[in-house]
């Protein structure tokens, strides 16, 4: 079972489970456990948003904007020469693995050297990029994407390009927000857990990729993509209160599947030592887990182990990320519940995924290993970061509340009587 050990990437728990193959080993490849449970994240927080979107603009709550549009305009070859560059260096890297495995997994090649080998200024970088791959694969990919953009631009090529105008609606821009909220919140995670623990950051020039990715706050994370998402939304003139409350379930769902990936790779995020009896009905790795394989090589090593993360905890520790999944998917329920009732009071969702992701923190901080963290004293005692945020979120949320219910008492007086 997956939960049972870490598999820092994906493909190291298809090797293991699917049989191991000496003669073709793609353990090497890039498809880390965290990167894809938070892609997969973003993608069920893209469809519940969109969802949500949708159902508030056809009771004409998110309303559109008129914009003009041209069509039938004819290829142009900067386009095509885009469209080839872009093909070439995909099928060129993406096949050449398949030359250069043997070298890629037995580690007589990294694969960082293989994907951008070149070192010092960004223009050596990029030449760099071109180095170690399948020319005629590349060659291939190029002229496939190029002759698509062709086909497709040129199908509806018009003899006279025309301007059409019509009616932009928010849920269009949901690809562009998906885009702001992962930049502003890998930006806003890493600023805040700065803050907090500077020290991740002391071999960031060594490590400028792993450095961003190996320390995060989820309320930096939020805060950030928030003000980001805001922004955009008054560039485009969409409504912000619907917006957010078209958002909230689904990113409440999408922190909740991080937080496997965050157990599943072993990266840290795990609970305190957990040495006390296993209860008979709650299975093992509900209980306690020592983080075998963990991505971050923590704890001790593991007798025997060959495989290149050999590393478990000491002590076993509670596994928490899988507490704040059950508790992440029980908030999207409620947030579920709750959507339809509130739809016509604008930021009233939103107030309560404050509340109760404030709630959800704040408990799971009393169960996480923390101990490297940095407190903040208080004139009521010393907080972490994320204690602090969390009963301001709590109490943000409940004056939200309150304000809200007493502005939209009626419409939710009626809504309710439905």
């Amino acid at each position: 079972m997956i939960l049972l050990r870490c598999y820092p990437r994906l493909t190291d728990w298809l090797y293991f489970t699917l049989g191991q193959h000496p003669s073709f080993d793609y353990r090497f490849l890039p498809v880390y456990s965290y990167g894809f449970f938070v892609a997969l994240g973003f993608l069920f927080a893209a469809a519940v948003a969109s969802h949500e979107m949708r159902r508030r603009e056809k009771l004409g709550l998110m309303r559109g904007v008129e914009a003009e549009i041209t069509v039938g305009e004819a290829p142009r070859y900067l386009d095509m020469a885009v469209y080839f560059l872009t093909g070439f260096v995909l099928l060129f890297k993406a096949a050449g693995i398949v030359s250069y495995q043997k070298l890629l997994s037995t580690g007589q090649m990294t694969l960082r050297e293989y994907m951008m080998p070149g070192q010092g200024n960004i223009i050596s970088a990029v030449i760099s990029i071109f180095q170690y791959g399948n020319v005629w694969a590349g060659l291939l990919g190029g002229v496939a994407f190029a002759a698509l953009y062709y086909y497709q631009r040129n199908k509806d090529k018009l003899p006279k390009p025309v301007k059409k105008k019509f009616v932009d609606m928010p849920s269009n821009h949901l690809g562009d927000m998906v885009v702001l909220a992962a930049i502003f919140g890998v930006l806003g995670s890493n600023f805040f857990n700065y803050l907090e623990n500077p020290d991740d950051y002391r071999q960031f020039w060594d490590d400028p990729f792993g450095s961003i990715f190996s320390g995060l706050s989820i309320y930096g994370g939020l805060i950030c993509a928030a003000a980001a998402i805001a922004v955009y939304a008054r560039i485009k003139k969409i409504q912000v209160g619907y917006l957010f409350d078209s958002i909230a379930p689904g990113f409440i769902l999408a922190n909740g599947i991080g937080r496997i990936g965050c157990h599943v790779s072993g990266d840290g995020d795990w609970g305190i030592t957990n040495t006390s009896p296993k209860p008979s009905f709650i299975p093992q790795w509900l209980w306690s887990s020592y983080y075998e394989h963990n991505i971050i090589d923590e704890g001790v090593p593991i007798p025997g182990c060959v495989e290149e993360h050999c590393f478990r905890l000491a002590e076993p520790a509670y596994p928490t990320p899988l507490y704040e999944f059950a508790m992440c998917f029980t908030i999207f329920l409620i947030l579920w519940a709750l959507r339809k009732r509130l739809t016509h009071a604008p930021f009233m969702l939103t107030s309560v995924f404050a509340v109760l992701i404030g709630i959800q923190r704040l408990t799971i901080e009393q169960l996480r290993d923390l101990s490297g963290r940095d407190t903040y004293r208080l004139p009521f005692g010393e907080f972490r970061q994320s204690e602090i945020i969390s009963m301001l979120m709590i109490t943000a949320g409940i004056t939200g509340i309150v304000f809200l219910w007493r502005k939209y008492r009626t419409i939710l007086s009626k809504t309710e009587a439905v």
